[in-house]
């Protein structure tokens, strides 16, 4: 699923963003999630709370913090996220792109240039995180991208591989010899049995990983370094 964000402070033109946005992902073939932010600090506390999205559309010119606070927040957690600044002063194009933006369009040629903007946002996704796990069971084979894992759990039968589009899937492998597939850093062990993808961890409540679907995953007393180190090294801090 691609997840898209979208913050400005007018409220017609939030409304005629999502239109637009809607409107083109529903031709392509990802599914995907628009949250919209009237409030550019709602957004980015949601983003310290551990909220992650795909693609943001900013408004640079925002109350409170304009959309280059704003991206510079973002950068902090996500480097690779894809930036989209909307704006009505050509002026501020040489701010935008020092934090990393994709594109910078012109508010009264959003329709025209939006389309565009997602196709090459898109594209950099698909680029940067195209990395697939392939399971192969009885007769099936089933491909998982990496950035829709959850989290990978030892059972008393199996190892199970919790996913955000295709529920819980059963391997057959080990689960060390699973985590050896990866050679990605946002996954590691919280305990033994399980290893976590970070892009999903909410907080370390105590001994437990709080994830954002609302599960709790215990972590062990030796592995808690390595797995503040693992979200320090991710989130920064």
């Amino acid at each position: 699923m691609i997840k898209i964000a979208i913050a400005d402070d007018s409220e017609a033109l939030l409304r005629e963003a999502e239109r637009l946005v809607k409107k083109y992902m529903e031709t392509s073939a990802c599914t995907f999630q628009i949250t919209s932010y009237p409030e550019p600090l709602a957004l980015t506390a949601s983003i310290a709370e551990g909220e992650r999205f795909d693609i943001y559309l900013l408004d640079i010119e925002m109350p409170g913090a304009n959309g280059i606070d704003v991206a510079g927040e973002i950068r902090q957690f996500q480097p690779v996220a894809v930036i989209i600044f909307l704006t009505a002063y050509i002026e501020y194009a040489a701010k935008g792109y020092t934090v990393g933006a994709l594109r910078y369009i012109l508010k009264p040629r959003m329709a025209e240039e939006l389309p565009e903007a997602l196709e090459a946002a898109l594209k950099a996704l698909a680029g940067a995180d195209s990395a697939c796990l392939t399971l192969s069971r009885y007769n099936n084979i089933t491909r998982i991208f990496y950035r829709d894992i959850i989290y990978v759990r030892k059972d008393a039968r199996c190892v199970r591989i919790v996913t955000t589009e295709q529920g819980a899937l059963p391997d057959s492998r080990g689960i060390k010899e699973l985590f050896e597939a990866f050679h990605d850093a946002r996954f590691t062990f919280t305990d033994r049995s399980c290893f976590v993808n970070l892009d999903f961890a909410r907080a370390i409540d105590g001994n437990w990983m709080v994830m954002k679907n609302g599960e709790r995953l215990p972590i062990s007393r030796p592995m808690m370094p390595k797995v503040k180190e693992a979200i320090m090294g991710l989130w920064g801090g």
